[in-house]
């Protein structure tokens, strides 16, 4: 996958049954949906063209620690403007906890 630096949270890690699609954010800021380089002005139109379930695909925002917020704001935005329902933003487990 694509490197990322997850922030770390208390949250639990979550079970689920389909594979959903993910779109990273790297240190750098350079947007990836699955393995490919997007810019934020074709993340939507990418996403509904391999939404399998439509817009109730499950879709995770993974945004490396050092990012910039705005970044991963913005891509989260798009994301819920265009009427995806199903997105949840990934962090990594504290240790010990």
């Amino acid at each position: 996958g694509v490197p990322i630096d997850l922030p770390q949270t208390s949250a639990k890690a979550l079970n689920s049954e389909t594979q959903p699609i993910t779109i990273s954010v790297n240190a750098a800021g350079e947007i990836f949906l699955q393995e490919t380089k997007v810019v934020a002005d074709e993340v939507t139109a990418k996403l509904q063209a391999i939404a399998t379930t439509g817009y109730n695909e499950r879709i995770l925002v993974r945004g490396d620690s050092t990012a910039a917020y705005g970044v991963i704001a913005d891509v989260m935005a798009r994301i819920q403007a265009a009427g995806f329902k199903n997105i949840g933003l990934v962090t990594q487990q504290r240790k010990g906890q």
